[in-house]
């Protein structure tokens, strides 16, 4: 179920001139066996075979384990820049003083050559699940699924996004084909502009609701959510800040009116420091907001060792040069 497709199939080709200049969306429908389900075959996607029938979410990310693709819809992904020239970074290393660590060590920077990147933010498209009929009793289930994204066809991007959408399929429903995007489809699109729920300081129990609202998040998860409200209480917010409509499962800390730190709690492995206006930080797209295109504006910390003090240092540094306006 795994299989990359490398360009877009013939059939898919051939159904887009049938329906012509139309949006589409990237949908198929596909036949499981009802034992098959019962092993977990679709257990990725929280499907699963009771008692009463079949069970399952009405949409989901997919988990990033599902392949390359998937695992690009939530971590996102950088991309080697070859038409542009090496760049210089520096990397920290220990010297021993006086050429003997008895004496004990410095740091040193040493200068490498690196190969420029671009980072693609993660995009997190759900995949829309639905099942005709989920009566128990049945030999084999067919379950339609389609990616949340409609696509113009006359779109510069056509090609490769469709390419990507095809993949999320393939990489969890292990089908593809394409649909025309009608009312419904673009009706349930979701929002890319940002909304949150803002609840003050030490209101734990009901940010980590509102985060969790309609969603069975694992042990982790919680786990995670709690330990993040711990650390964004730290950093002395005047809000705490729960993502709604195209942000939602993003969760963080209103800590000035140009100073908001937010993450995905379900999929994330970053976190963002937005240096923008309150005003036009609500204003902007999640696209724009996660692609890290808006220079001194935006910072993103990835979730390795120290992360927590090289936050705490933007934060600071970005309180203190507001001290001095």
């Amino acid at each position: 179920m795994k299989k990359n497709i490398q360009k877009v199939p013939q059939a898919v080709r051939n159904n887009l001139r049938q329906l012509g200049d139309v949006p589409v969306v990237a949908g198929c429908a596909r036949a499981f066996r009802a034992e098959a389900i019962r092993a977990g075959q679709l257990a990725h996607l929280d499907v699963e075979l009771r008692g009463d029938g079949l069970r399952h979410p009405g949409r989901i990310v997919p988990a990033a384990d599902r392949g390359k693709y998937s695992r690009r819809n939530v971590e996102g992904w950088e991309e080697p820049l070859y038409d542009l020239p090496l760049e210089t970074q520096y990397h920290p290393a220990e010297s021993p003083n006086w050429g003997d660590s008895y004496y004990g060590t410095h740091t040193v920077w040493l200068p490498h050559k690196v190969r420029p990147k671009d980072f693609h933010p993660p995009r997190e498209l759900e995949l829309v699940l639905h099942c005709a009929n989920a009566d128990p009793g049945q030999d084999s289930y067919v379950l339609a699924a389609r990616v949340d994204e409609v696509l113009a066809q006359s779109a510069a991007d056509f090609e490769d996004r469709l390419l990507e959408n095809l993949n999320l399929l393939q990489e969890n429903i292990g089908a593809c084909g394409v649909e025309p995007a009608d009312a419904s489809v673009a009706d349930c699109a979701r929002s890319l502009h940002l909304a949150w729920d803002i609840l003050p300081p030490g209101s734990k129990d009901e940010a980590l609701q509102r985060l969790f609202r309609g969603r069975r998040p694992t042990q982790e998860q919680q786990d995670t959510a709690a330990s993040r409200y711990g650390f964004f209480e730290t950093l002395r917010p005047r809000q705490i800040i729960v993502g709604t409509s195209g942000f939602r499962r993003y969760f963080g800390a209103l800590l000035e009116d140009d100073l908001v730190v937010f993450e995905n709690i379900q999929y994330g492995n970053a976190i963002y420091v937005m240096y923008q206006t309150w005003q036009e930080l609500s204003q902007r797209s999640r696209i724009d907001l996660l692609s890290g295109r808006l220079g001194d504006q935006f910072d993103r910390v990835i979730h390795t060792e120290g992360w927590e003090t090289k936050v705490k240092l933007l934060v600071e540094a970005r309180r203190q040069n507001r001290g001095r306006r």
